[in-house]
């Protein structure tokens, strides 16, 4: 018993070191994270103050631009439209006055000296290498004078004519949908204080349209996969023939990468070709184009044959007839 109470005791001392030792490796790593921690919080910080040093740096800088291209702005702004040039010559007097060559006149707008035709070539390098505003109004965007005219070009904020056949509006770019649900009188979404969501449509939507003695029928907007579409109807008076187009809230470029189906029919069925069944299928036109050439775009009917198409309804007071219309995205 002695012997092994010996055995015993060694072992488990064995074991108490070796425990010992395990601790002290332990304890010596833990030691070594918090170490570790410690120096990324430092490092950590350290960056955020890098961080925030640049940030407020970056400020001062960009404060300091903005104030000198201001001030260059003030210099070379024309005193006539209070305008700054986008385009030389700019012209100045002999007391050192600039006039835009649009308002050049024979006496200096400021001072009144006569004006011999001398120019400032410093002014047209000024205007040449600082940021021009928009001048769209609504846009408050800078940019430098080599990128203006294509910005123009698609500037949300560019005014366009509202869709509607009947309304005359000007509207700019980005509130042609407001414009059409709260203030044309010529769309049925603000009659209907509803946009026809088409998204999750798996196939043609269609509408019945009662057929009435009227030069063009509101516009019908429809929203599919974030885009708008327009549907118009109009007819080349009262016996003439009608027009179907359809229009899209977009660029040219843009319009040309979505189609649109248009079927004008008679029976419930869109699928059904009883011999009374238009269809037309294309790209939609933009918004922007002239309404005289969009009403050319799309489906034109005969009157003659518009007249078989109408349908008489149950009470036998109203003919109908109907549309179907859905839109997909060019692979």
């Amino acid at each position: 018993m002695s012997v092994e109470n010996n055995n015993t005791s060694d072992v488990l001392e064995t074991f108490m070191v070796e425990k010992k030792k395990v601790d002290n490796e332990l304890l010596s790593l833990h030691r070594e994270l918090e170490d570790l921690k410690v120096k990324q919080d430092i490092l950590k910080e350290d960056s955020n103050i890098r961080q925030e040093e640049s940030r407020v740096k970056y400020e001062v800088l960009e404060k300091k631009h903005k104030s000198l291209v201001d001030k260059l702005q003030e210099r070379i702004e024309c005193p006539v439209c209070l305008e700054v040039p986008e385009a030389g010559p700019v012209f100045t007097c002999s007391n050192g006055h600039l006039v835009c060559f649009k308002c050049k006149n024979d006496s200096c707008p400021t001072c009144r000296v006569k004006m011999y035709g001398e120019k400032s070539l410093l002014a047209v390098t000024v205007l040449e290498n600082i940021e021009h505003k928009c001048r769209i109004q609504g846009c408050d965007q800078l940019l430098p004078l080599g990128g203006i005219g294509a910005h123009r070009k698609v500037c949300t904020y560019r005014l366009i004519r509202c869709p509607a056949t009947l309304c005359g509006d000007k509207v700019a770019f980005c509130s042609i949908i407001e414009h059409l649900m709260t203030s044309c009188s010529q769309s049925f979404a603000k009659e209907d204080n509803w946009i026809t969501d088409l998204t999750s449509e798996t196939g043609f939507f269609t509408i019945n349209f009662n057929v009435v003695e009227i030069e063009a029928y509101k516009v019908d907007t429809f929203l599919w996969n974030g885009k708008y579409f327009f549907l118009n109807i109009r007819r080349s008076g009262y016996s003439g023939d009608w027009t179907f187009h359809v229009e899209m809230l977009g660029e040219e470029e843009e319009c040309s990468k979505y189609r649109a189906q248009l079927v004008l029919h008679k029976n419930k069925d869109v699928a059904v070709d009883d011999g009374y069944v238009y269809r037309f299928t294309g790209h939609p036109c933009s918004v922007e184009e002239e309404k005289d050439s969009k009403k050319e775009t799309g489906l034109m009917v005969s009157n003659k044959m518009m007249a078989k198409l109408k349908q008489v309804t149950e009470v036998k007071t109203q003919d109908v007839f109907k549309i179907s219309i859905t839109f997909y995205k060019k692979l």
